[in-house]
């Protein structure tokens, strides 16, 4: 059996989610994608979310313990996924981990490259929940 962690999800969020699952011409495995994500999720009100929760448009800082690499990305919706730019398409391998995570916790993933990787959550540096910026 896999193990998977709880994850922490706003009604906003999931409610955007799963329009985007649905849009027409969306890849089929998106919906599977976000069942997989939803059946882990704790789900509050957008007003609940702890500050300490990555969601949409959340910007993170994380770091590779095993080479010491700090990255940042922001969490988005595929329209406006841009990995050079650290925009990071919420239904990619990493950004499937990020979401609902806490800061403090290990994510792993398994990106396009084959390798697993495991990266901490060091800090938050935007959510929009905790700035009152529900339009995003």
């Amino acid at each position: 059996m896999k193990k998977t962690k709880t994850c922490y999800l706003t009604e906003l969020d999931v409610a955007r989610l799963e329009k985007h699952a649905a849009a027409p011409g969306a890849d089929a495995k998106l919906q599977d994608m976000l069942d997989d994500v939803l059946e882990r999720a704790v789900i509050v009100d957008s007003r609940e979310i702890p500050a300490s929760v990555v969601t949409m448009n959340s910007q993170a800082t994380l770091i590779d313990e095993a080479s010491g690499e700090h990255m940042t990305w922001t969490v988005v919706y595929p329209p406006n996924a841009d990995f050079a730019q650290g925009r990071l398409n919420v239904f990619s391998p990493a950004g499937l981990a990020l979401l609902g995570a806490k800061r403090g916790e290990r994510i792993s993933f398994t990106p396009p490259s084959g390798t697993q990787k495991v990266l901490k959550i060091d800090k938050i540096l935007y959510q929009p929940e905790a700035a009152d910026d529900f339009s995003r």
